[in-house]
């Protein structure tokens, strides 16, 4: 008799079209992705991006299939694997399994680093922001900037994106909601212009450049 979980991951690939060993089959042959291919696929990656970079948080396997525009049953074989590994916890309640990273593991730490370098909001927002044609640079500053300079301290809670050029609020603003949803945290942008950026009048401005900038976009 199958579980309740595998009828789960089954009716919902259906009710996408899909079918589960169709997802089974794009799950193995996904090719690995660019940014590190010592990950299986990109859907691992950006799965430990949701549960290892910033707040601990817990979520459903339907959450992160949700999330990540995966098949529920993909998501469940990465979240096993992962447990298995001991890099997720995994915590049964009466409304099902809830998955979140496991902060007491000795991979724990030097993943997380891994994972903010390759699929992190440094790589996330110079790919949502780097295909506006009108911002010529994009930086991270604040905590997660600090992060990427090797400061420690804790998971920031969200991101900070300082964009040069001249582009509409509105358009920083659609691209900052791609970012957030990929990432799982809330993304800030401020536009400056050119001229404003290259003006040393602005108190804001001399506050970010007196901290830590990573340019993510230039």
């Amino acid at each position: 008799m199958r579980s309740n979980a595998v009828g789960s991951a089954a009716e919902y690939g259906r009710s996408r079209g899909r079918s589960p060993d169709a997802a089974f089959l794009r799950d193995v042959r996904a090719p690995a992705p660019p940014q590190l291919p010592i990950f299986r696929s990109r859907l691992q990656g950006e799965l430990l991006g949701r549960l290892l970079l910033g707040p601990r948080r817990e979520a459903s396997m339907l959450d992160l299939a949700v999330m990540l525009r995966s098949d529920l049953g993909t998501v469940m074989r990465e979240v096993e694997r992962l447990s298995r590994a001991g890099v997720l916890a995994l915590r049964r309640t009466l409304a099902g399994r809830l998955v979140s990273r496991d902060e007491r593991s000795p991979l724990y730490e030097p993943l997380a680093r891994l994972v903010m370098l390759t699929f992190g909001p440094a790589a996330v927002v110079a790919e949502e922001f780097g295909r506006l044609p009108a911002v010529r640079e994009a930086h991270l500053f604040g905590p997660w900037a600090a992060r990427y300079a090797g400061v420690p301290g804790e998971q920031p809670v969200d991101v900070e994106v300082l964009l040069i050029g001249d582009l509409g609020r509105e358009t920083a603003f659609d691209a900052a909601q791609e970012a957030a949803a990929r990432l799982g945290l809330p993304v800030h942008p401020v536009v400056r212009t050119p001229d404003e950026w290259a003006d040393d009048a602005d108190p804001f401005l001399r506050e970010i450049r007196a901290g830590h900038v990573h340019t993510v976009v230039r």
